[in-house]
């Protein structure tokens, strides 16, 4: 009964430090698509996004270059190709999802230099969304990380209950303007997604 006790008191203690800590990934899997999930600890998961950086060795084999924890690198280009044709047919990289909001990038225009996003947000959770922070790293047509930026893809006004996104509802965003993304090497429209807040009421 003892042991039972101090079994029970045990898992209370690592679930309240485990759900005080940041999402950490778990393991990836990779889709038959060749797109790569990565799993997070806290049941999220988001979509990884290909790089095609390489370095040759002297003996002239081709070794994967690190750029950050949450890249994915092809050994080689014939790799690359494949993966990043999958990832742009699959629009899978377009798409986040957290605390039952999912957020799905649908439409980009341009202002002189200024890019504009459109996004559809559809919610499952119970409580009303009133802000929904996302960030978007961007890649190149060579799949290379060219940038990255947080903003809000949705805001609700708190004293005007008919803004928020409540579950059940699609709604789609303003346009949301960014600077930085060259267009002439933006034709793929790449770009991965990370739901980085969510505030409900």
């Amino acid at each position: 009964m003892h042991f039972r006790h101090l079994q029970h008191t045990l898992f209370i203690l690592f679930s309240s430090v485990s759900f005080g800590l940041s999402a950490a990934s778990i393991g990836t899997v990779t889709l038959d698509n060749g797109a790569t999930v990565q799993l997070n600890d806290d049941h999220t998961w988001e979509y990884i996004a290909v790089n095609t950086e390489i370095t040759t060795k002297a003996d002239n084999t081709i070794v994967p270059v690190v750029i950050a924890s949450t890249t994915v690198i092809p050994a080689n280009t014939e790799q690359t190709a494949k993966d990043k044709s999958s990832l742009v047919r699959s629009g899978l990289l377009n798409t986040a999802v957290k605390s039952d909001v999912k957020v799905t990038f649908t439409e980009a225009t341009w202002r002189e230099r200024s890019l504009g996003l459109k996004f559809a947000l559809s919610s499952n959770n119970a409580e009303g969304v009133v802000i929904v922070k996302v960030a978007a790293t961007f890649y190149d047509d060579q799949a290379k990380q060219i940038s990255e930026q947080t903003f809000n893809v949705w805001q609700a006004s708190y004293r005007l209950p008919n803004t928020y996104l409540r579950k059940g509802e699609t709604r789609d965003s303003r346009i949301i303007w960014v600077d930085g993304i060259d267009k002439a090497n933006w034709a793929d429209k790449l770009l991965s997604l990370k739901i980085v807040e969510i505030e409900t009421r």
